[in-house]
């Protein structure tokens, strides 16, 4: 079962328009995907995706598909060649997996950090849809008891906000009052590495003062720092484990084979965990997939594929906050030509020049030229974070004089008025 071909389909996606500019600030998150296609000898061919510009991978045709099923280094590959061997074999994907515990799994809704009326607009959308739980990140500039406040008013019965800080409440004495406020509402599932994963004892005390289950990554840091790689290398999974920092864990990367032993692991422990990681719809049911095989896989997953104004598959319908595992061959979902066509064709997002700034109530302005500038700043205590009544303003680049001038003197150091 040899591989033929590998062909790589760069796909320029969008955002859903009233996400879009939200999204399109983030440093993190591009438009820019691949497809890669993988076609076996006997012909039958495989698809999967990967957030970025094209790899190639063509050392990788003429070997054993079932070997690169568990060595491909490549996830887009590798989820494609999952698919095409399925497809051979006429069996569904997690049959290549493991053995399956469940035919449904939980997802989630997924956004980064919003203001309280698009978050309001969010919770409605993704009720919509059938989502029973929603990932939310929670940013310093903005105030999030102001958010989930708002939230909360709209929010349905049962329907919960996992609230991811990346660590930017900094430690248990500044994060214990935000969490405890946040905490009084009911639909606050959970918080997600709400202070630097590398703080032991800060983990600690947070689980004993709140009563609400607290996640993070699974042996490794949680915040958004560059320019100083020692701020958050976190702590090995043995020590969260062991100390109990954790009641469940986020396990990201596209590899089947590390993902289930880590899974494994956990499970020993009792300790439930969500996958994330984003794609289309086709990341949607590989996810579903793999998860299907894990015992404490519980927490809802997610892939963000609701986000995009156009998916290349039509993805499993999330019932009830439970998204039912593909039954056909390999992923059980494949590209819509049409919509294939669409995207490869589709013009690339022209870089723009964005000046964000944090605008607080006593008047104060922060101006900055790009977000990780920006996440350093708070992390690092120049600025207070989670005011109240603090907001994030974005200009985009409007050819002006005034423009350019502001935002070179950003790009040197945040500038203030």
């Amino acid at each position: 079962m040899k591989i033929a071909q590998i062909e790589t389909i760069p796909l320029n996606m969008a955002f859903r328009p009233e996400v879009g500019p939200h999204m399109l600030r983030a440093v993190t998150h591009g438009t820019r995907l691949t497809l890669y296609r993988v076609q076996l000898e006997g012909g039958a061919e495989g698809y999967g995706d990967d957030m970025g510009g094209p790899v190639d991978c063509a050392h990788l045709v003429g070997q054993d598909a079932l070997r690169v099923l568990r060595q491909a280094g490549h996830g887009g590959v590798q989820m494609a060649c999952f698919d095409a061997v399925g497809k051979a074999l006429g069996v569904p994907a997690h049959v290549l997996m493991g053995r399956q515990v469940r035919d449904r799994v939980p997802f989630a809704y997924w956004t980064i950090d919003l203001p309280p009326a698009v978050l309001v607009a969010q919770v409605r959308h993704a009720a919509s849809l059938g989502y029973t739980s929603y990932k939310f990140k929670c940013r310093p500039w903005w105030d999030p008891r102001e958010q989930i406040a708002a939230a909360a008013e709209v929010a349905p019965k049962g329907f919960r906000l996992w609230l991811d800080f990346n660590g930017h409440l900094r430690e248990a004495r500044l994060a214990l009052p935000i969490l405890r406020d946040l905490a009084r509402y009911d639909c606050v599932g959970g918080f997600e590495s709400p202070i630097p994963q590398r703080d032991v004892e800060g983990y600690q005390i947070i689980r004993r003062s709140i009563e609400r289950p607290i996640v993070g990554h699974f042996g490794g840091g949680c915040c958004h720092v560059v320019s100083d790689r020692s701020y958050d290398n976190g702590v090995p999974g043995a020590v969260q484990l062991r100390e109990q920092l954790m009641d469940g864990f986020v396990l990201g990367g596209a590899d089947v084979d590390q993902l289930r032993s880590l899974a494994g692991l956990v499970h020993e422990f009792r300790k439930p965990f969500w996958i994330q990681t984003v794609g289309t719809a086709l990341r949607a049911a590989w996810i579903a997939h793999v998860t299907s095989t894990c015992q404490e896989a519980l927490l809802s997953h997610l892939a963000a594929h609701d986000l995009w104004a156009r998916d290349l598959a039509p993805a499993p319908k999330v019932v009830d906050g439970w998204l039912p595992v593909p039954n056909g061959p390999g992923l059980g979902i494949s590209p819509d030509p049409e919509a294939l066509d669409a995207l490869r064709s589709a013009a690339l997002l022209p870089e723009t020049r964005r000046i964000s700034t944090v605008v607080y109530p006593s008047g104060v302005r922060w101006h900055f030229a790009h977000e990780q500038q920006r996440h350093e700043a708070f992390y690092f205590g120049h600025l207070p974070g989670f005011v109240s009544g603090v907001r994030l303003e974005v200009r985009d680049d409007d050819g002006s004089r005034d423009f350019a001038a502001l935002y070179e003197r950003c790009r040197v150091a945040p500038v203030v008025d």
